[in-house]
């Protein structure tokens, strides 16, 4: 069985997540030259996982500004895909699993408004 466009999460897989930070920043790397460049490739953020009970590395695309969330706020996943790779060893090969999303989004952040109460600021008569 092959899964060439990986495996799409449910909401039972990760369970609440909440954001840890950015972790690193993945820069190109030129196979001509055997360098790295200093173009942004993409970023890696640390999540941690309710479900999974351990931390778990999302990997965002470059196009998508740098996340300043605040620590252990919880956050969810816009179109998650985990995927795996074997990492030769030795003899054997390891699998790792790599999860990839188009966005981390802060949990009610679209329904917070800094409205003002209604009268407020209002001199009542």
């Amino acid at each position: 069985m092959e899964f060439k466009t990986g495996i799409i999460p449910d909401e039972l897989t990760f369970g609440d997540l909440f954001f840890m930070g950015l972790k690193r920043e993945r820069m190109f790397f030129d196979r001509d030259k055997n360098q790295r460049t200093d173009i942004l490739e993409a970023r890696v953020y640390n999540l941690s996982s309710a479900t999974q009970k351990e931390q778990i590395e999302v990997t965002l695309p470059e196009y998508i500004d740098l996340k300043e969330i605040e620590f252990n706020k919880q956050v969810k996943l816009r179109n998650p895909v985990i995927k795996a790779r074997a990492q030769a060893n030795g003899n054997f090969a390891n699998v790792v699993w790599t999860v990839e999303a188009e966005d981390i989004l802060e949990m009610g952040a679209s329904s917070k408004q800094n409205k003002e109460p209604v009268g407020a600021g209002v001199d009542k008569k």
